[in-house]
């Protein structure tokens, strides 16, 4: 193995919008690739206890507590075969020291891929407290096998931090956000808030790129029926321009699980849509 490094996971546990501890996770990989940037965003401290609402059910807890397999539920056990399309497509990341956000992050499988895209700083939020550890889990696990394989490059400067709280109360501006499969699974009252917290949140020149799924006839949720005129709907009016929109990937692009059939995505088929705000 090569001589040791240090790579610093660094994971901040919120409750209920309030600080409670820290967490840090290090695991050895190669010389001269370590984590060291703070991450960009914050949670605001409002209350000491938390507060559910219609964008932040304890049913996501309730899963994850009751044992969430890789793979199984709405756990794709690995990136997102739309992200990882689209990553290998374009680079999102022309400039050095750019910050990425992924909402309704889970085993941050997602957060991991943007990380050796290029991206300096990414911020993984998840309400789950176990979602979250079992993301430093698998990140953990990511930089262990980059170790064993020598293949470290691609995590070198790289910042993941985990943050343990409510979408709706962070704070900071991220260059980039991923929005997969979170809107989709927020309550249908919570859409409108949902767009005005990703306007705060992305920085003049950002980009957010929303996966519109699940495509197609279904009653109720989660994961909630949307389309592509849905999103523009909530993005619109509140200064979100689409730059592109990409409604016909290939079947083997679109979201799904890997024990699914790809003829599952006609029924519910995927979208990726790129916004910017509207200078």
């Amino acid at each position: 193995m090569p001589g040791s490094g240090r790579q610093v996971v660094r994971s901040t546990l919120l409750f209920g919008g309030l600080l409670a501890r820290n967490f840090t996770c290090t695991t050895a990989m190669a010389s001269g690739s370590s984590l060291g940037s703070s991450a960009s965003g914050s949670l605001s401290a409002q209350s000491s206890q938390p507060q559910p609402h219609t964008g932040a059910s304890p049913h996501w807890e309730a899963l994850w507590s009751g044992g969430l397999a890789k793979g199984t539920r709405f756990d794709v056990a690995g990136v997102s075969l739309p992200l990882a399309a689209e990553l290998s497509k374009r680079n999102h990341v022309p400039t050095t020291g750019m910050s990425a956000l992924v909402p309704g992050s889970g085993r941050a499988y997602d957060a991991i891929a943007l990380a050796e895209h290029g991206f300096t700083s990414i911020t993984a939020v998840d309400l789950s407290p176990t979602a979250c550890e079992a993301a430093r889990e698998e990140i953990a696990q990511s930089t262990a096998s980059k170790t064993t394989t020598c293949d470290s490059a691609t995590a070198a400067g790289s910042n993941i931090t985990v943050l343990r709280g409510d979408f709706f109360e962070l704070e900071g501006q991220y260059d980039f956000i991923w929005d997969n499969t979170f809107l989709c699974a927020l309550d249908p009252s919570a859409r409108e808030r949902w767009a005005r917290q990703m306007k705060a949140l992305l920085k003049p020149g950002g980009e957010l790129l929303t996966c519109v799924f699940p495509i197609g006839e279904r009653e109720g949720g989660p994961p909630f029926a949307l389309t592509v005129p849905l999103v523009r709907s909530l993005l619109e009016p509140v200064g979100f321009q689409s730059t592109l929109v990409q409604d016909q990937l290939p079947l083997e692009q679109q979201h799904r699980r890997p024990g699914d059939p790809l003829e599952s995505v006609r029924t519910r088929g995927t979208a990726l849509v790129t916004w910017k705000l509207q200078q």
